[in-house]
């Protein structure tokens, strides 16, 4: 869905937000990197959760608690959150290759300084932007300025 000539945003970011959980429970926990991919690249949340719970289970280091013990794998899901590399795991794991990260260096969070389709990387969130506006579960926009520390964008 492709939205038109949005008027220009009274936010200091010059950026709109739409709320948009795509979680089918609508529940709120820090699922922000499975939600941004969902509503980035219009997919289905059950499937972008599967994946992104592998990315994590992938990047975690093997544990054991006792030396005499075999090593085992996270129980760790996306519902925990998700680090930048394991998000860009769980682009790869849903076939998604046309996409990559590109890190900013002293760059804030302002409409301009990221395509008007890409999934943002903030301190501690991700956040889906489309059509140069938010969408998500919540406004991350604040009334400070934020620090964007990269993106995700096609190529």
């Amino acid at each position: 869905m492709a939205l038109t000539a949005l008027s220009p945003s009274s936010h200091p970011t010059g950026l709109h937000f739409y709320r948009r959980n795509p979680n089918p429970k609508k529940e709120h926990h820090s699922d922000c990197g499975t939600r941004a991919i969902c509503l980035a690249l219009d997919l289905p949340y059950n499937k972008v959760w599967k994946a992104a719970t592998k990315a994590v289970r992938d990047t975690t280091p093997k544990y054991r608690y006792h030396a005499n013990m075999a090593w085992k794998t996270t129980k760790a899901t996306a519902n925990g959150g998700l680090t930048k590399w394991a998000l860009t795991n769980a682009l790869y794991n849903l076939n998604i290759y046309d996409w990559e990260y590109k890190t900013t260096r002293d760059t804030m969070f302002l409409k301009g300084n990221f395509p008007e389709h890409c999934i943002a990387n903030l301190a501690d969130h991700y956040v889906a932007i489309k059509d140069g506006a938010i969408w998500d579960t919540w406004d991350c926009r604040g009334k400070r300025p934020k620090i964007l520390k990269g993106y995700w964008s096609k190529l």
